[in-house]
């Protein structure tokens, strides 16, 4: 006999779940939805009741939390689940979790858990290995059984991003990891607990394998205490609905909310194909190399996605053409892939009544085999995959923006482009005392951009309910060597346009007394080309992200003296040019970092967020004009080359002067402009002699070999069959 309903096992379960829904095309084959039409109102009450108490463990949950990222930030999510995984309700937060659960409950299954090490009630089971269904190793997850009557009637899952994985770089972004080896501390399903307690071999795995265990430790017990009060909850709704209407209503909230999901599709959106490109550089060469010789080079990563609008209201995500799996640690398999494009879904159209999966019934994704999106090798290195999978959340509001501009629903227009600096730091301090942490603020929180109507808002925005950036006091009591001298707004880091995006964030951080040793490893996400093209309807990409280190610094005597400091990237700049920062030796880096030392004195600066305009600049109204100068968002430099505005010293439109020069501006353009057909002789000559630098070289040497991407590199070029890298 097996724990699901009427004597079935769990794997029996998730098979009849896949076969009811492609026979019949509804979730779990519900052509009727029996419980909404006799009672809207109870129904409601049910579905409702659900959403509060999976709120009400996340807001009890995380003062169990020490780190940051829990308590203040917010990066945590708990959810109550069917028995074959599929996500009925969620709390806020990391909502795009949902759609890793039915994967790991399948993994769970298949791996025969019910017999060996069986499923009971008080069980605890916990997994962050991405190759079971996880996103990347820093989301840990924890989920706890729900029986009712010796039957298996959901799971409680509670899911947090940890400070610190033990992977070969400190924190959560490790983007030097060849492999899983390096991609630190990951558990595949385990029982980890039972009569709702965590054994105590659980604690010393964190402590032997992670560097900040305190805080992993009570972030597990908080995953815990929410999951379990979960678990209660729901038991006082079966008591009081009925295990018949809960066994029952939790598929209908499904199959519900995914055909409100294809209705809200098929009323806004085109049907059409829609394209989606990225590149992005991978520095591995002469420092991962030294240590894996197969590392020892850099990547150009090739990242393309046809976005499908489909006429039934489904989508379609194909990644054709994707750079191959190698050894780096941009690895993503599908579920982490599922999961973290999800996210560019919510604020598009699937802002239901509650989070749930039924959104994945109506996504497809097509991921060739041995792409880096679908790795054939079981230890590819994932540490930072979910970082170049997330990037096509993005996917989802520039295409669907798109199709909703040209149906006319301008204000349902949000073309977002995210950001994202986070870091992990190691150190020892002067007492010996080895510390760790970790710092997700650029990550969680970040400016919006351009709208077809209005600017983008600053720093108000993220891909998930109730973001954070996260307070400067709490992360200097987890991170006591770093002061941050600087955490605004940077003025001119934007993308720019006939609407501008909000101003890019950046952060400026003194080190102070880090003792023995201090180590800082900084993630870009967008470094380097990542924004190519990625302006909207003519407006400007953002410019990338940077991070400055700056080594044996005179910020103490300036300090001393009470001049002026430096508070951002653009400010460090500056005062290095003009002299007054002085500074032994100077790293600036455009994409992510390896293990930079540091010591008293030093500075390190960052900046993100700077996203994509809106329409051409030279459109941008007078008056808007004004006010960036006003408010000092823009300077007046900036104003009249980009904008092609003249302003007196007051910062005044001169109305004649600037149509003047926006006229010369254009007539400029016109003069450096060359005919397509001109173009495109030139550089298929360039592309037929093969004058491609080492990185775009292997690049294309290496996605030539997918049919599709061939076809059309072959019909751009017009090139004979033979033609080869």
């Amino acid at each position: 006999m097996g724990i699901c309903y009427q004597g079935t096992t769990l794997k029996q379960a998730v098979e009849e779940r896949g076969r009811l829904f492609g026979q019949t095309g509804h979730i779990y084959g519900l052509e009727n939805l029996d419980l909404i039409e006799e009672d809207p109102a109870r129904f409601m009450s049910f579905q409702l009741r659900m959403v509060a108490a999976c709120v009400n463990a996340r807001e009890t949950a995380k003062w169990i939390a020490a780190s940051p990222t829990s308590l203040v930030m917010g990066e945590l999510v708990f959810m109550l689940a069917t028995p074959e995984g599929d996500v009925v309700s969620a709390s806020q937060g990391l909502i795009g979790h949902v759609q890793s659960v039915p994967f790991i409950i399948r993994s769970i299954a298949e791996l025969g858990f019910e017999e060996e090490p069986a499923i009971r009630e008080g069980d605890i089971f916990s997994t962050n290995d991405p190759y079971y269904g996880v996103p990347h190793g820093s989301d840990c997850f924890t989920l706890v059984p729900v029986f009712y009557k010796g039957e298996l009637i959901a799971w409680t899952v509670g899911v947090n991003h940890i400070v610190d994985v033990g992977a070969i770089q400190p924190g959560n972004f490790s983007a030097l990891s060849p492999n899983a080896f390096t991609d630190g501390f990951l558990y595949p399903p385990l029982k980890t607990g039972e009569n709702f307690q965590q054994h105590k071999w659980w604690e010393l795995f964190w402590q032997r394998r992670t560097r900040t265990a305190s805080l992993n430790i009570l972030d597990d017990k908080m995953r815990v205490a929410g999951a379990v009060g979960l678990h209660n909850k729901v038991l006082e709704i079966v008591e009081e609905f009925g295990v018949e209407y809960f066994r029952r209503g939790v598929k209908e909230i499904l199959e519900k909310e995914r055909r409100q999901l294809l209705q809200r599709i098929k009323t806004m959106a085109i049907p059409g194909i829609y394209h989606f490109l990225i590149f992005n550089p991978i520095r591995y060469k002469g420092v991962v190399g030294k240590l894996f010789p197969s590392s020892d080079r850099d990547w150009l990563l090739h990242e393309p996605c046809e976005f499908h609008v489909l006429p039934d209201g489904r989508l379609l995500l194909d990644f054709e053409g994707l750079t191959s799996e190698d050894e780096f640690h941009c690895n993503c398999y599908e579920p982490g892939v599922r999961m973290v494009t999800s996210l560019g879904t919510w604020y598009m159209f699937a802002h239901t009544q509650t989070v749930n999966t039924a959104l994945m019934y109506l996504t497809d994704y097509k991921l060739s085999p041995g792409s880096m999106f679908n790795p054939q090798n079981p230890f590819a290195g994932t540490s930072m995959g979910l970082g170049e999978a997330g990037k096509f959340q993005w996917a989802y509001p520039f295409c669907l923006s798109y199709a909703y501009f040209a149906r006319g629903f301008i204000e349902e227009c949000f073309p977002q482009l995210g950001g994202g600096i986070g870091y992990g730091l190691d150190g020892v301090l002067a007492d010996g005392f080895r510390w760790a942490g970790g710092n997700l603020t650029l990550v969680t929180a970040f400016s919006s951009s351009a709208l077809p109507y209005k600017d983008g808002e600053p720093v108000s925005y993220d891909f998930v309910p109730q973001s954070d950036l996260g307070e400067v006091e709490v992360y200097e009591f987890t991170e006591p060597t770093n002061l941050n001298i600087g955490k605004k707004l940077v003025p001119n880091y934007c993308g720019h346009g006939k609407f501008r995006s909000g101003l890019g964030i950046g952060m400026c951080h003194l080190i102070c007394d880090p003792g023995q040793y201090l180590s800082i490893a900084a993630f870009s996400a967008f470094g380097e080309t990542s924004r190519l093209a990625l302006g909207t309807c003519g407006g400007y990409p953002g410019p990338t992200e940077v991070m400055y280190f700056l080594h044996e610094t005179n910020m103490r005597e300036m300090i001393e003296k009470g001049l002026p400091y430096p508070t951002d990237f653009v400010q460090v700049r500056e005062s290095l040019k003009g002299g007054m920062l002085k500074a032994r030796r100077v790293e600036l880096y455009r994409h992510s970092t390896p293990n930079i030392e540091m010591k008293d004195g030093d500075l390190w600066a960052s900046a993100t967020a700077a996203t994509n305009g809106w329409g051409d600049p030279l459109e941008r109204e007078f008056s808007l004009a004004e006010r960036d100068l006003r408010y000092r968002w823009l300077a007046p430099d900036v104003v009249r080359s980009i904008y092609g505005v003249v302003t007196d010293e007051e910062g005044k439109v001169k109305i004649k002067e600037s149509e003047e020069l926006r006229q010369q501006m254009k007539d400029r353009r016109k003069e450096r402009s060359v005919d397509a057909r001109d173009w495109w002789r030139e550089e298929r000559e360039q592309v037929l002699r093969k004058e491609f630098s080492e990185d775009v070289y292997t690049m294309y040497a290496d996605i030539l070999k997918y049919e599709k991407f061939r076809r059309a590199f072959m019909g751009m070029w017009q090139f004979p069959g033979d033609y080869q890298l």
